[in-house]
């Protein structure tokens, strides 16, 4: 029989208490999982978190098959490239098909990462003559492309650690 439901406001799970004749411990239970689930929630938001580091590149591209072929070219860069360059913690490619949009943002774990990448060789020597083998697919060629470093901050993160 379920006896009670404990919804948390940290989590979207809702935590069943079953209880076949424990009497007593039933309280002991509801407190045992009250006490795990505070202190869940107190780390995840007092944890010190520094804002996360980015780089994106972001172009209009001239068609849906230099849009493919961008595809490609990210993909042979993060199989090849990427691996090479410490910190990468993520590469996310977002694309708009109606407005003919590219962007790419990579994630790295630190200012510092990014900094060195920034100032490495791979980005020189080898990202960048990558990407001049891409540069017909934007409109503008490479210098239509834009260029940002980002910093990111987590809001709401309704992902569930259990």
């Amino acid at each position: 029989a379920i006896l009670a439901q404990v919804d948390h406001p940290c989590s979207s799970v809702a935590f069943r208490i079953v209880a076949m004749s424990f009497g007593g411990r039933l309280r002991s239970v509801q407190q045992a999982l009250g006490s795990v689930l505070q202190t869940q929630c107190r780390m995840q938001v007092t944890a010190a978190t520094s804002p996360m580091k980015f780089r994106s590149m972001s172009g209009k591209v001239r068609d849906a098959d230099a849009m493919e072929a961008l595809d490609k070219g990210l993909r042979d860069a993060a199989d090849k490239i990427w691996p090479k360059v410490p910190g990468v913690m993520r590469i996310d490619r977002t694309k708009c098909m109606q407005r003919m949009e590219y962007e790419v943002t990579i994630q790295f774990e630190s200012g510092d990462a990014l900094k060195a990448f920034l100032n490495g060789d791979v980005m020189k020597k080898e990202l960048h003559p990558h990407m001049k083998g891409f540069s017909h697919c934007f409109e503008g060629g490479l210098s239509g492309l834009k260029w940002q470093n980002r910093e990111a901050e987590k809001i709401l993160d309704n992902t569930q650690v259990l």
